[in-house]
């Protein structure tokens, strides 16, 4: 926990002179302004097959926030921090919990249109707590590969109207030491437009 600490007062401290300095990237004639800054508070389900199991599947529900930084129109340096719960798992009695810190770039599609299509890759960690011995508080490597689409509702709120992710990692569990979970986020966005 205290490494995790760690990388949020890191990513904090390189996003705030940004943040100082934030403007809109202007579009010249397309859909409003491109925000410097985005927000974003999200719904998630995940198909997972964390620990325990070989197929193991099943659901999970959660919620992300995300901090989105435009450097251009195009492209975007993105922060993820995600939590997702299920209780008596396969009817084992074992509760699971993992968190997901995710850090990477967004590539995204803009048009005339009111709707925003975004591929992205990030990388971390992932944090497990279970209520077996075995595999309390583990910690590993995490992967995302995924994307989505947004829209705009005014100048300062949007929505997250669909994300599908892949997110990897290697939680020890006992059998394989691999986690595949498949992400599906909706939620809602703050845009912040500074002028300094």
């Amino acid at each position: 926990m205290k490494q995790l600490r760690h990388v949020i007062f890191l990513a904090l401290i390189i996003a705030f002179p940004w943040a100082l300095h934030a403007q809109a990237i202007s579009m010249n004639g397309v859909y409003g302004d491109v925000p410097r800054i985005e927000f974003g508070a999200n719904y998630n389900y995940f198909h997972a097959n964390a620990p325990p199991g070989q197929c193991g599947c099943f659901g999970m529900n959660g919620g992300s926030g995300t901090f989105t930084y435009n450097l251009t129109d195009k492209w975007a340096a993105v922060a993820d921090m995600t939590l997702g719960h299920a209780n008596n798992v396969d009817n084992s009695g074992q509760n699971i919990t993992i968190f997901d810190y995710l850090f990477g770039g967004r590539y995204t599609r803009r048009n005339h249109g009111r709707y925003v299509f975004y591929g992205q890759g990030m990388m971390g960690g992932a944090k497990e707590d279970v209520n077996f011995d075995f595999t309390i508080n583990r910690q590993s490597l995490s992967f995302l590969a995924g994307g989505g689409v947004t829209t705009r509702i005014n100048p300062k709120f949007g929505l997250t109207l669909g994300e599908v992710d892949w997110i990897y990692s290697r939680i020890p569990n006992a059998i394989n030491d691999r986690q595949n979970n498949l992400r599906v986020v909706v939620g809602v966005t703050y845009n912040i437009h500074p002028v300094f």
